[in-house]
């Protein structure tokens, strides 16, 4: 990243603050995913044709496609643990997440990515990818 003005052109206090403020729903999202609440994980994410989830065996093109898979999906193996998380505003309405996963049930390392953007109604997910490498590295 640049010293000064970011990959958005913010400041690094604007920068920073962004990032913590993608960190805090990140969490939400991820501790919504281990309940395996689905009214609060669609909720994360813009209701919008245009959003997109790529999954390990699905793709999702829209809200709607989205929702439905989450009604459809198992949970999230319990033992699931995220490590390497980055996050990066790329202005003071967009961020992007990147993590890493584990767990007993995974070949190899997930990883996923999302796009979140500031909505009237807070930080939502407007672009996801999930995942999986062939090795633990």
């Amino acid at each position: 990243m640049p010293a000064e003005g970011g990959a958005g052109g913010e400041s690094a206090p604007g920068r920073a603050s962004v990032e913590a403020e993608v960190r805090v729903a990140f969490a939400r999202y991820e501790e919504a995913l281990r309940r395996h609440d689905i009214e609060a994980l669609n909720n994360f994410f813009v209701v919008s044709p245009d959003t997109v989830r790529f999954g390990i065996d699905e793709q999702n093109y829209g809200f709607d496609a989205i929702a439905a898979y989450r009604r459809e999906s198992a949970p999230v193996h319990p033992q699931r643990e995220l490590q390497h998380i980055v996050i990066v505003s790329i202005g003071a309405g967009v961020a992007c997440v990147s993590a890493e996963f584990t767990d007993p049930a995974t070949v190899g390392i997930g990883r996923q990515t999302q796009t979140w953007v500031r909505t009237a109604a807070g930080w939502k997910i407007a672009m996801a990818h999930v995942s999986t490498t062939r090795s633990k590295f």
